[in-house]
């Protein structure tokens, strides 16, 4: 589970993990993040526990991260998290730079691991 943010980005893969990020759950990632802030609030593992998922706050409100956030964590939602982290770890490599998703749809990402016979 300290592979994946609360947001859904999967920390492992981050090209940016040992080079000064750690993970949100490890004390990486910003102060300030309002997925973080609220899940630790209100006691959730992440915002695919969330009722209120999507909120339109923090990454979920933001148009360069909305689509590749909200995807991901539908993902976990549909999949579970142990099944998404697989299927990211196998389909986006060992060090993903999430700018690259930047602007993507949440349809555009959740084609990521659909289109492919994901189940």
């Amino acid at each position: 589970m300290d592979s994946v943010a609360y947001c859904g980005l999967v920390c492992e893969v981050c090209k940016h993990t040992g080079s000064g990020c750690n993970g949100c759950r490890r004390g990486g990632g910003a102060k300030d993040c309002c997925q973080r802030k609220c899940c630790v609030e209100k006691g959730l593992d992440g915002c695919w526990r969330c009722e209120g998922f999507p909120c339109g706050k923090g990454f979920f409100a933001e148009d360069a991260w909305k689509g590749l956030c909200i995807g991901f964590v539908q993902c976990i939602k549909d999949r579970g998290t142990e099944k998404f982290v697989s299927l990211v770890r196998s389909r986006m490599g060992k060090a993903v730079d999430y700018g690259d998703f930047r602007f993507k749809s949440e349809d555009n990402i959740r084609a990521l691991f659909l289109d492919r016979g994901a189940t």
